[in-house]
């Protein structure tokens, strides 16, 4: 367990915003070091292929496989379409990123094998959670941002930290990049914590308890709503399986501590009973994307558009599982769903095992909390949280295989193994009228996916000027703020071209958004999504097309459109044309640029899609065929019990007379 504890302090110490510039997102010391893990773990499986076979067709992994499949299935549409450097960048570090999640979750799923290990890393976990919360708990009532005080050689600031302060109280984040991912890391930790607590003797409970209250009290004084409905959810699973006596003490502790809460920081009850309300302005801004979520999503609504390359530069949702749904498509959102329940339901099960009863409900607590919490923040975005989340499915794939351990421990006593070579060669070789079917049905899909679809893209500009008798010769007499009142009513005379409602990015170009063929008329706004700041008169006109000439001809027309309309209105009041604002458009030639797709890594991402369709799908079908001969055979057991039994009885009888 040494390897996953290892990365639970590298994701917890570092904060979450220092990497190695080079390489980007993919450039902190825990992403860095979960690529590791994975090449281990590829290797340790081709040095020991029989000593692994029992883990290999573990549900839990199984599915975080075909997720896999529906990023790699994702990168391949939006590598087929046009799309900015920027975002070609971001889903290829997003690959790396999935991949770094991937060796989180295998390790934690293979790597654990026995139940005092699996106690060693929850304890592990507890305690850097702890001083985590520690850390948060120091910022908040010092109101000092410790962290940034320290600096480590070979890592810069990636720049997006920073606390902040809601309804006067500084909102802690120790470590990580925003008070949201402090929230979802500690809301994830204290189903771990708490469970720990009560494992222990009575008088080991305080020595042992510390790691729970610090983080109940960090996600207490976090100001963040999202910390408090992750507290709800990942300490509510467990409510059932304590009993009466633990319950009653649970509720007696908590009002206790809210209670002390109350009178110790005055003014925080408060502010956290009007983040529940509806005048919220946070709660604004989500309900508010709903309609340009839907403009996004409908362009490829199946596989998305690839993992990452939705920026801040298009919109900023602030959820996501919608993130989800326009990056990866329903399909790939599906598969993610599909992976936390079974998770969930794998780790729930294991709350039977002898050892590890209790740690079942917290670790399927510890993923729905981290789930719900992607519903508030991109998460994915924040490598401490969504490294928790993975790591807490790969534990709950290990508590799976440890109940199957001794459930066949129980079953087999005495026995040799029966199958020790199932590996996923022989597997393969022997259901390849299985894979070779998938196979062949999943690659029409591809070639009718993946038809390159680059584009051609303008952008011309009708700037707005004053009348040269307002500046005589001198354009520094007016100022450009003065004309845009009537630049934005010419580009409403015009309309908004063809784009659909919500589909305009903050700043990125509009073939990003998708589209091969529109175009966007709009005053341009030198703010951003939370706040338009229109301070110069200039209308952009942003034209996609299939062909160069077509592009030129329709931003040109569009372009001496918005010109012609600029006297109409002042015509109307009787303006003297010396007295007119004018209209001019930038460039008079428009300048052309072909955005190519990427085929060559579209090819490779739909080769490795369909070969990982037809692994995952050829080791389900062969689970599903092994499971009901083990069925057969055992029913046979009975019925051949059941019948020896009758005969023993038949023979023992005595004989009538």
């Amino acid at each position: 367990m040494s390897v996953l504890s290892v990365y639970v302090f590298l994701l917890l110490a570092i904060p979450s915003d220092r990497g190695i510039a080079a390489l980007g997102a993919a450039g902190s010391p825990a992403t860095i070091y979960a690529l590791a893990m994975l090449i281990w773990w590829i290797w340790h499986h081709i040095r020991h292929p029989v000593e692994h076979a029992v883990y290999r067709l573990g549900a839990v992994r199984l599915a975080m496989f075909a997720f896999v499949v529906g990023v790699l299935i994702s990168y391949a549409v939006g590598a087929a379409s046009a799309l900015p450097a920027e975002e070609v960048k971001s889903t290829d570090m997003a690959l790396l990123s999935v991949a770094s999640y991937a060796g989180v979750l295998l390790v934690a799923n293979d790597g654990i094998r026995d139940r005092e290990r699996f106690r060693v890393l929850v304890r592990r976990i507890a305690v850097m959670g702890g001083l985590y919360a520690c850390v948060g708990l120091v910022q908040f009532f010092s109101g000092e941002n410790i962290v940034d005080s320290f600096q480590i050689p070979g890592l810069t600031s990636s720049g997006s930290g920073g606390i902040d302060v809601r309804g006067g109280f500084l909102r802690p984040e120790a470590t990580a990049r925003h008070a949201l991912e402090y929230a979802s890391v500690l809301s994830m930790v204290l189903p771990l914590a708490v469970t720990l607590t009560l494992a222990r003797p009575i008088s080991q409970v305080f020595r042992r308890s510390w790691p729970a209250a610090a983080v109940a009290l960090a996600a207490v004084v976090s100001v963040t709503r999202s910390a408090l409905l992750g507290v709800v959810v990942g300490v509510g699973i467990l409510v059932p399986s304590w009993d009466a006596r633990i319950r009653r003490a649970a509720l007696a502790v908590g009002a206790v501590a809210l209670l002390g809460m109350y009178f110790l920081v005055p003014g925080l009850a408060g502010t956290i009973l009007g983040m529940f309300s509806g005048d919220d302005p946070s709660l604004r801004s989500r309900t508010a994307s709903y309609d340009v979520f839907w403009s996004y999503f409908s362009v490829r609504p199946v596989f998305g558009r690839g993992l990452g390359s939705l920026s801040a530069s298009y919109h900023i949702f602030d959820n996501q599982f919608v993130g989800l749904l326009i990056e990866t498509g329903v399909v790939g959102t599906a598969l993610f769903c599909l992976l936390v329940m079974v998770a969930v339901i794998t780790a729930y099960r294991s709350r039977f095992v002898e050892g590890i009863s209790g740690f079942g409900p917290a670790t399927a607590g510890m993923v729905l909390a981290g789930t719900l919490l992607c519903a508030f923040f991109d998460a994915f975005h924040f490598p401490q949280a969504v490294g928790m989340l993975f790591l807490g499915l790969g534990m709950c794939g290990a508590l799976g295989n440890l109940k199957a351990f001794v459930s066949r421990a129980g079953r087999s006593r005495g026995h040799a193994q029966t199958q020790p070579g199932q590996t996923l060669v022989r597997i393969l070789v022997r259901r390849w009228y299985i894979f070779a079917s998938v196979a062949l049905l999943t690659i029409p899909v591809a070639l009718s996916a993946r038809a390159p679809s680059g584009v051609y893209y303008t952008k011309v500009t009708v700037e707005f000027q004053a009348p040269p008798g307002a500046t005589k010769d001198n354009p520094l007499r007016t100022e450009p703020w003065s004309l845009v009142g009537y630049a934005a009513i010419i580009q409403r005379l015009y309309g908004e071209g063809s784009l659909p409602p919500g589909l305009l990015p903050n700043s990125a170009p509009l073939y990003g958004t998708g589209l091969t063929d529109g175009e966007a008329v709009y005053l341009r706004n030198n703010g951003g999504q939370w706040q338009s700041t229109f301070d110069v008169p200039l209308i952009d006109v942003e034209v996609v097309g299939h062909t160069a000439l077509d592009v030129t001809a329709r931003a040109q027309t569009a372009a001496a459109q918005l010109v012609s309309l600029t006297p109409k209105p002042q015509e109307d009041i009787g303006v003297d044309r010396q007295a007119q604002i004018t209209a001019v458009q930038r460039p008079l030639t428009p300048a052309v640029i072909y955005v190519p797709p990427r085929p060559r890594n579209a090819l490779l991402a739909w080769i490795a899609a369909i070969f990982g369709t037809a692994v995952c799908a050829t080791l389900l079908v062969d689970r599903s065929l092994d499971s009901r001969a083990a069925r057969r055979l055992r029913s046979a057991a009975r019925e051949l019990r059941r019948h020896r039994v009758g005969r023993g009885r038949a023979h023992a009888a005595p004989s009538p007379g």
